[in-house]
């Protein structure tokens, strides 16, 4: 958890001593002290602190100097007044001005420190309000992975027992395959659930503000920095961050990356203090990461340091059987969604969108049934509803098949016999890369191209 900072302002030095003594209660607290004027309005300008208490009245300054200067330099700052005169017009005028609450001196232990903890929490919730705003527009409208066939059977099997653990995870899959599905399921069967899911899109992050977006900055680190702001990993704390297409990141970005999640520490953008936080890294990519590591565009380190645990995704064209069920829920999710209730393709339909290949994996599949039912009114879609791109490719399909007869089929079906046939093979030498070379006949280095073709992992099939 990282630090608060609080600043103490009052012309007695017992007064002081004690809030420090007393505010040691709590926490990840770092508390400052000030009993003379001028250093603890300068100290005010600094911006550097969560909470400030000040005492109302006071030589050569006030409370209500104090307060209106923090509320110029560092709104957000919560201001709490300590007075021993009380007066419903004080009382008045300092909530008017924005402080957040009083006490009454004689200071009580009690008082004091529930104040405190109150604000302090009250504070940090807004900032992580803020940064939710910012970053986590995209949300996973469904977490049911759906599926029956065995590619799809094993991911569900890998996610039970990965969340379970602790460890990282490298997510591998073409684009739309749904890998921050994978990732969010992953953290809601944790025992993290009850912390924060934060998804970062990588490719999103321009290189000038990826410091900034991962650990944050604090008041006056840059130009247009008027107030500290929390990074995506200390709003993580304590939960998951998913990097998507972690690929993306250059190799500075890399190398800055790479010392934070390996001491689970940072600096914010203009401090000195180092933030420590508790989060689990859930990756993903759509590139072989060790081709990129090969090539000298990803980092060998990183690369070790985020493949500890590993889930590939088959593409929705090695899953075809899936197809027809991820089309009935989707139109049930989207139909309610989009006022087209009960809707269904006719047999014609069906069995083009069933045979059509899906580059874009299920993202595209998505998007095809958004399209269909805003530009049909019928309950019963037919062909003219799909689109036009898939009804070509199926006449093609369907024509090349007539042209090229056996061979043209074959072709057609090879990829998915030899998904299907490896899957065999791997359970039945229980994920041994040698014996499977033995069985198929074929070389270790044939095998291992055909895995990595197919997006399969012999260890996946490999039992305890």
């Amino acid at each position: 958890m990282a630090d608060s900072r609080v600043l103490v302002i009052d012309d007695e030095k017992a007064i002081c001593d004690f809030c420090a003594i007393a505010l040691e209660r709590i926490p990840n607290l770092i508390v400052t002290t000030e009993h003379r004027a001028k250093p603890a309005l300068k100290l005010c300008e600094s911006g550097k602190f969560d909470l400030v208490l000040t005492d109302l009245n006071m030589p050569g300054t006030s409370g209500v100097e104090v307060l209106k200067l923090v509320k110029e330099t560092s709104p957000d700052t919560p201001v709490v007044v300590m007075t021993g005169y009380p007066s419903v017009d004080n009382s008045v005028e300092c909530l008017r001005l924005g402080a957040s609450d009083y006490v009454l001196k004689p200071l009580l232990i009690d008082d004091l420190l529930s104040t405190v903890t109150r604000i302090l929490d009250d504070r940090r919730l807004v900032e992580e309000n803020q940064l939710l705003r910012r970053q986590l527009e995209r949300k996973s409208s469904q977490i049911q992975i759906y599926g029956k066939s065995e590619g799809m059977e094993s991911v569900r099997n890998l996610i039970a027992d990965l969340a379970e653990t602790n460890v990282d995870v490298l997510i591998w899959g073409e684009t739309g395959t749904g890998k921050e599905l994978v990732a969010r399921n992953i953290h809601n069967g944790s025992e993290r659930a009850k912390k924060p899911f934060v998804p970062v899109d990588c490719s999103a992050i321009p290189a000038e503000l990826f410091e900034s977006e991962f650990f944050g900055h604090e008041r006056g680190a840059f130009t247009g920095a008027t107030e500290r702001a929390l990074g995506l990993m200390e709003y993580a704390d304590g939960g998951t961050l998913f990097l998507d297409e972690i690929g993306e990141l250059s190799l500075p970005q890399q190398a800055k990356l790479l010392r934070a999640l390996q001491e689970r520490k940072f600096r914010r953008v203009g401090s000195r203090e180092e933030v420590s936080v508790d989060i689990r890294l859930l990756a993903a990519t759509n590139r072989d990461l060790r081709e990129e590591v090969v090539a000298k565009q990803f980092r060998e380190d990183l690369y070790f340091r985020i493949h500890v645990g590993e889930i590939r995704l088959p593409p929705l064209r090695q899953r075809l059987g899936d197809v027809e069920m991820l089309l009935d829920h989707f139109l049930v999710l989207y139909g309610r969604e989009m006022n087209r209730p009960d809707r269904e393709p006719n047999d014609d339909a069906m069995t083009v969108l069933t045979s059509y290949s899906w580059p874009g994996n299920v993202r595209e599949l998505i998007n095809v049934v958004r399209r269909m039912l805003a530009q049909s009114k019928r309950k019963v879609l037919t062909l003219d509803d799909v689109p036009a791109e898939i009804r070509e490719q199926a006449s093609s399909n369907t024509e090349q098949g007539r042209k090229a007869g056996f061979l043209g089929e074959k072709a057609r079906m090879m990829e998915q016999f030899e998904h299907d046939y490896m899957v065999q093979v791997l359970k039945t030498c229980n994920g041994d890369v040698s014996a499977v070379a033995r069985m198929a006949d074929i070389s270790r280095q044939s095998v291992y191209r055909m895995l990595t073709r197919l997006s399969l992992d012999a260890d996946d099939y490999r039992s305890d």
